[in-house]
């Protein structure tokens, strides 16, 4: 795999059970593998736990990746993610909506207020403990 090309800024930080991830910028395909990959490293000694993404205005995604950002999140599920809290900065945020595959059940939600969805992933926290 060739992530040499990968666009898209990002940082990743784990606070107990949950994923922080700032991002910027547009993702292309590799981009996005990247960005699943370190996903999945940072997790990958936990059962379960939570993604908040918190993009920024600029952030974007190309048309070819957004097959693979679904899978991504399809991987997320099966390595114990409970549920994805999406704050809505950037017009992209709904570009998966359409692509979402059936197998994808985990909840996600998409707000323009941060507290809100912090509040809303404690619940899922707390119900998957």
């Amino acid at each position: 795999m060739f992530l040499d090309n990968a666009h898209g800024n990002y940082s990743l930080s784990l606070q107990g059970d949950t994923v922080y991830c700032d991002y910027a910028d547009g993702f292309n395909l590799s981009g996005v593998r990247k960005l699943t990959l370190d996903i999945l490293s940072l997790t990958a000694s936990l059962n379960a736990w939570v993604l908040f993404q918190r993009p920024t205005e600029t952030a974007g995604i190309t048309h070819d990746a957004i097959g693979e950002m679904m899978a991504g999140y399809f991987a997320f599920q099966q390595a114990g993610c409970k549920a994805v809290g999406i704050v809505e900065n950037s017009i992209f945020v709904h570009a998966g909506s359409p692509h979402r595959p059936s197998n994808l059940t985990m909840p996600f939600m998409i707000d323009k207020d941060e507290a809100k969805i912090q509040h809303w992933l404690s619940q899922i926290r707390s119900s998957s403990r």
